[in-house]
């Protein structure tokens, strides 16, 4: 179990290509869902601060 959670987080990081910060992955398909709602949501990829399988966070100006 712990091997298919660390190869799915592996594969999650892969497809993100480094842009977007992924964190606490123990369900590797809502953090795939709340990334793919954050890149819509946030306005792009350079706008996602951060995901995990809870919800995510844009980036905003004022931090």
């Amino acid at each position: 179990m712990k091997f298919k959670m660390i190869a799915g987080a592996a594969l999650l990081a892969a497809s993100l290509t480094g842009c977007i910060a992924v964190s606490d992955v123990s369900d590797s398909d809502a953090v795939r869902d709340n990334t793919d709602l954050a890149v819509r949501v946030c306005g792009g990829e350079a706008n996602v601060k951060e995901v995990s399988d809870e919800g995510y966070k844009c980036k905003t100006d004022v931090e």
